[in-house]
């Protein structure tokens, strides 16, 4: 559920990042305290890779459904900016999180649906 949260909150970033490209500038000085904090991880040099793409790829890299940005949006510096001071509002917050919990039922009801449809040959 987190993951599937995580990925709500970068789609409103992306959408964010669409119309006003210089949030890129405070996720590039949270991605400098970053290194001064854990110099030696590479989820730090990943993001400064990332945010070094155009403002198009970045965004199509912050929404992919992947293990590689599953895992760098548990440290996203998006959500150290200030650019994106919205996902820091307890009413979003609470939404996004009921729209992940509704999400994670719905595909476990799905898979459950799946695993008990299928009839042995």
């Amino acid at each position: 559920m987190n993951d599937r949260a995580k990925l709500m909150i970068h789609r409103l970033v992306a959408r964010r990042l669409a119309r006003d490209p210089g949030i890129l500038d405070s996720a590039k000085m949270a991605v400098m305290r970053l290194e001064a904090d854990y110099p030696e991880r590479t989820f730090v040099s990943e993001w400064r890779e990332i945010l070094g793409q155009p403002p198009g790829t970045i965004r199509q890299l912050l929404t992919r459904r992947d293990e590689g940005m599953q895992r760098l949006r548990l440290s996203s510096p998006f959500l150290e900016g200030e650019g994106v001071s919205f996902v820091r509002d307890p009413n979003v917050r609470k939404r996004i999180w009921r729209l992940a919990r509704k999400g994670a039922a719905a595909q476990r009801a799905a898979h459950a649906g799946r695993q008990g449809s299928s009839v042995p040959a």
